[in-house]
């Protein structure tokens, strides 16, 4: 991408229990399965919409695989801090998103890099963990794409 434009990468998170089926059809599940990131991030399954760099490089930064994260952005058609600055996951930039998901070292290497409008504006609160995650220990899905 030589545009220099700001890019948007969209996500949409499924929760426990529900199918993909809502969401994919049929002849997609296969297509989505095959582009499914490894992941080091446990709680959370990353599955690429489409084949782009940006795709890729939310996918990384998401499931805190912080070596291909870094590969990526040193490989991306603009500089790193570019990257780092201009991608955006979900509305949020990737320091933000990599937060968001628990992707702790992925965050802690985003966040050097990012400018004062692309960082963490932490708060507080209290959240019932019991409800939110019912038995089973599956992860939750994101579903991951670029616009």
């Amino acid at each position: 991408m030589k545009t220099g434009a700001f890019v948007s990468i969209g996500v949409a998170v499924t929760a426990l229990g529900l199918g993909l089926s809502s969401q994919l059809a049929v002849g997609e599940e296969a297509a989505a399965a095959a582009n499914t990131s490894t992941n080091t991030n446990a709680n959370y399954r990353f599955v690429a919409q489409d084949s782009s760099v940006e795709t890729k490089i939310c996918i990384a930064a998401g499931s805190d695989n912080s070596s291909a994260l870094k590969r990526k952005l040193v490989n991306y058609d603009h500089n790193m801090r570019f990257g780092v600055n201009s991608i955006s996951c979900n509305g949020v930039s990737l320091a933000q998103f990599a937060y968001q998901y628990q992707a702790s070292q992925s965050f802690q290497f985003l966040e050097r890099h990012s400018s004062s409008a692309n960082r963490v504006k932490t708060k507080v609160s209290i959240t019932d963990l019991a409800s939110n995650r019912s038995g089973g220990g599956e992860p939750i899905v994101v579903m991951v794409s670029a616009k």
